[in-house]
């Protein structure tokens, strides 16, 4: 199993909205693609609770069978079309992508 975990930080304001409800917007429209993109197995993203200096503001945790069903998800039109809104609303992007059948390393 596959995890790929995405952080972000929004911009202040983008899109006519605030960093929180552009948050809640990208919360839908990826959370949405559950169902929708065969490859996903599971997706959420949540909110930064604590906005500590220097935390993101939010945080997309998705699974996939593989990297090549992660590369898929990726190149899907609805996950690209999902993308293009959220590079106009954040700022910075920073991900990690784990298999957890390496957890003994």
């Amino acid at each position: 199993m596959l995890k790929h975990i995405v952080l972000w930080k929004f911009k202040e304001e983008a899109e006519g909205q605030s960093a929180a409800a552009n948050i809640s917007v990208v919360k839908q429209k990826l959370e949405n693609l559950n169902g929708k993109i065969p490859e996903i197995l599971s997706i959420q993203v949540r909110a930064n609770t604590y906005p500590f200096a220097g935390n993101y503001d939010a945080v997309l945790i998705a699974e996939f069978e593989s990297e090549a069903a992660l590369k898929a998800y990726q190149a899907n039109p609805l996950h690209e079309e999902a993308a293009a809104f959220v590079k106009k609303v954040t700022e910075a992007r920073a991900a990690v992508d784990y298999d957890d059948y390496n957890d003994d390393e």
